[in-house]
């Protein structure tokens, strides 16, 4: 029995470590990117923006992610660019970014540089906040537009 538990807490530890590593490595990763545009020539700058990445067999980029960026927008209008790439268009990009799922998307701030990645479905509200945070002209969205 001590022995079942002593497993148990090593597995939750070693989950535990291994889930901290990558949230520092995503934090890293975009700390990198800080200082760059990687989305240059891509993406216009002059206004934040919110790309999310696709992969042709991805259900959750189509039943999830794309209904999310299409109401997010909706909602801001012309205030954010929103746009969807395909990662296996653009490979360097996606490994540039760290980005090892789809969905995936990045918020931009208006200069371009990269302030959020997000792996996995992020909804609209979250985005809409991340926004917020990158210290752009459209600082005015108010969390409740996106309620569902």
């Amino acid at each position: 029995m001590i022995d079942r538990m002593l497993l148990i807490v090593a597995i939750a530890a070693a989950v535990a470590l291994a889930w901290g590593c990558l949230r520092l490595w995503r934090a890293w990763k975009v700390r990198a990117l800080a200082r760059e545009t990687p989305f240059a020539g891509v993406i216009p700058t002059g206004k934040p923006a919110v790309v999310g990445f696709s992969t042709p067999g991805c259900a959750e980029c189509r039943t999830r992610q794309a209904p999310a960026l299409a109401h997010l927008a909706g909602a801001l209008g012309d205030a954010v660019t929103v746009r969807t790439l395909s990662a296996p268009e653009y490979p360097q990009l996606v490994d540039r970014l760290g980005i090892l799922t789809a969905p995936a998307t990045v918020v931009l701030d208006a200069t371009g540089m990269v302030r959020f990645v997000n792996l996995g479905f992020t909804d609209a509200t979250t985005l809409a906040e991340q926004l917020n945070n990158a210290a752009h002209p459209a600082s005015h969205i108010r969390r409740d537009a996106f309620a569902a």
